[in-house]
């Protein structure tokens, strides 16, 4: 189902923290729509004076669910996007993935970064891979792109973090990370299940991130060469959360249901934290803001 620029309007709305009335959702179209989104838990809905209004307790998660639903990277370039009478190619990649939209095939490839020196080669010649700060390469000939297998692929689900990496050096100084954000496709996966290197996903501490490592990449390629990223002060991080309300709305991701954590000894550990607490922690928690 395709997303019209009026329900647009309103998510951008609502990723301002401002609630919108339940009486806007007016099409059956935007109506079918705010039932997959409240069905989904990524909206809520409350009662106000005389009126519902629908909102958000979790900007990230709405933009990650629009752009792994949905393929559309950012809302508001989207919006802008479909107001403008024409478009280029180029532009439509770089906001959504939607091939109607483009009005060709989807393009094939993901994302990748790094502030490490590291070196590739696409098709036999030399790519120099190290990018400035919020900048990216997008390969789209991944099944001709290779790297020394002395690299870490880190895997990083949310657009915001894989551009502000820099802020997380810390926690791989002892690696060579080559930092991956999927686009819509399945590329991403099926150059992991070609090479050899060892794969570390860098997810949120919480249940619904847990499931996406387990079931979108560790069940997917081989598990030996897998791992969670986990700060050796986890416990306390979330101990010290206030994010009750996350964990509780997760507890009915279908993702999660049906999947037994202690199965999966790399992350076993982290989920009964999790299960402990009755919390969750965002990667946000632990930015170094003061990074170059």
């Amino acid at each position: 189902m395709e997303i019209p620029i009026s329900f647009i309007e309103k998510l951008i709305t609502i990723s301002r923290k401002e609630p919108v009335s339940i009486g806007q959702f007016k099409s059956k179209q935007n109506k079918d729509l705010l039932k997959i989104f409240l069905d989904e838990n990524i909206l809520h809905r409350s009662k106000r004076k005389n009126t519902f209004i629908v909102y958000t307790n979790n900007v990230e998660q709405l933009r990650n669910f629009i752009r792994e639903r949905y393929g559309i990277i950012n809302i508001e370039d989207y919006y802008q996007l479909l107001n403008k009478p024409v478009s280029t190619k180029s532009e439509s990649a770089q906001i959504a993935s939607n091939s109607k939209l483009k009005q060709t095939k989807v393009y094939s490839g993901f994302f990748v970064r790094t502030f490490a020196d590291i070196e590739g080669s696409l098709n036999g010649e030399k790519i120099y891979l190290k990018t400035l700060k919020g900048s990216s390469l997008f390969i789209s000939d991944f099944k001709n792109f290779a790297i020394s297998e002395n690299v870490t692929i880190v895997g990083i689900e949310n657009p915001e973090t894989f551009y502000r990496i820099e802020n997380y050096k810390q926690y791989f100084d002892k690696i060579e990370p080559l930092f991956l954000l999927r686009f819509n496709n399945n590329a991403f996966i099926e150059w992991l299940q070609q090479i050899q290197n060892r794969y570390l996903h860098f997810g949120d501490f919480d249940l619904s991130g847990i499931a996406i490592y387990v079931l979108e990449y560790r069940n997917k390629m081989d598990f030996r060469r897998c791992s969670y990223f986990i700060p050796n002060n986890i416990e306390k991080i979330i101990n010290d959360s206030k994010n009750y309300t996350d964990y509780v709305n997760q507890l009915n991701d279908p993702k999660i249901k049906g999947l037994n954590f202690d199965n999966y000894p790399e992350i076993k550990d982290l989920a009964k934290i999790i299960n402990k607490y009755r919390k969750t922690i965002e990667q946000e928690a632990l930015m170094n803001p003061n990074a170059s």
